[in-house]
């Protein structure tokens, strides 16, 4: 049986409250692995951190989110409903998605400028994976 989640360094995402910080994991004999549906879950969150073009120097000028373009913007119905669009495409531009059951994006009432977003995908296995990040304008 294949792996279709593949195997690839662990990321330790670390909320500073201006954004987060990402960190290779480490483990007793070095740099930690993730895989499985947590890899799935690992890429899909760094998907939507980076920015789309952000990538483009090694040759992955579409990888990433367009979803900081909004940031800053108002955050009225319209906008939030133009980043929940956002963000289902960006977890659909990975193969391993089959389908976005679901995606609420909410601005964050205690931190103005800071977005969450919480998300469920379907994996082309049929596995359920639950996506959760804060993004921040500043």
């Amino acid at each position: 049986m294949t792996d279709t989640f593949k195997t690839d360094l662990r990321i330790v995402f670390q909320d500073t409250g201006h954004g987060p910080v990402v960190e290779l994991a480490t483990g007793s004999r070095g740099l930690a692995a993730v895989s499985g549906i947590d890899n799935l879950v690992q890429a899909l969150t760094l998907r939507l951190l980076v920015d789309q073009g952000e990538l483009e120097a090694l040759g992955h000028p579409r990888y990433g989110s367009r979803i900081r373009e909004l940031l800053g913007a108002r955050l009225d119905r319209a906008n939030l409903e133009l980043m929940r669009r956002i963000v289902r495409q960006t977890l659909l531009d990975d193969p391993r998605v089959a389908e976005v059951v679901r995606v609420v994006v909410q601005p964050r009432s205690d931190a103005p400028g800071v977005v969450d977003v919480d998300a469920e995908v379907r994996s082309t296995g049929g596995e359920s994976a639950q996506i959760g990040v804060s993004l921040d304008a500043s």
